[in-house]
């Protein structure tokens, strides 16, 4: 009779904590919109996650959710027509970016130790992207100032390293890629959001 919850016990201890992070970085999304000049967007993110794991010693498997926000506000150059007379100009304009992807996947956790742990996680993700365009003093018929929301699906792969420094709380870096596209048909075309996001931040288990 007392075998039943020693073991029940002994399970949960095996598992784990549920580990979680918040953390602040950057990610590069290629400019791939011939009709914009400057150079890639360098945009900030901010995001939290949670690992919970399944089963495993050394080697923890399980399953892990999150999500990131992303935003950025800068001044791009369009290439424009000039009017009746033909030929092309760069037209300034402040471009506001904003971006929320949700994911959810497995992972993989190594933890050779209480105060050190690696893991690496995939999976699908959906993501939600506002852009907004206005053009600065220009008299071009082609670059005006509208926004524009749009939805997408992809995926994400990620790597990263915990440092705990007491039982509860520590130091998180890492870095994930993603692979989906974000269409803003009357602002910048079809974005690529496939660059490379690292962070860096805070690490916690519970």
């Amino acid at each position: 009779m007392c075998l039943l919850p020693a073991g029940k016990v002994l399970s949960q201890e095996a598992i784990g904590p549920l580990t979680g992070h918040a953390f602040y970085g950057k990610m590069i999304i290629p400019n791939n919109n011939s009709d914009i000049e400057g150079n890639d967007f360098d945009i900030n993110i901010f995001g939290a996650d949670a690992q919970s794991p399944y089963g495993g010693g050394l080697l923890k498997y399980g399953i892990e959710t999150g999500a990131i926000f992303s935003i950025d506000s800068n001044v791009k150059h369009f290439r424009a027509s000039s009017g009746r007379n033909g030929g092309t100009v760069a037209v300034a304009a402040e471009v506001d970016f904003f971006m929320m992807d949700y994911f959810f996947g497995g992972y993989l956790g190594l933890e050779p130790s209480k105060w050190l742990r690696l893991y690496v996680g995939a999976g699908p993700l959906l993501i939600w992207g506002m852009q907004s365009t206005d053009p600065k003093k220009s008299d071009s018929e082609e670059v005006n100032s509208n926004s524009e929301i749009e939805f997408g699906a992809g995926l994400y792969a990620r790597a990263g390293i915990d440092i705990f420094l007491s039982e509860q709380f520590g130091l998180n870096m890492g870095a994930r890629i993603n692979e989906t596209t974000l269409s803003f048909d009357d602002t910048a075309g079809n974005v690529d959001i496939e660059g490379l996001q690292y962070y860096f931040g805070i690490a916690f288990r519970f």
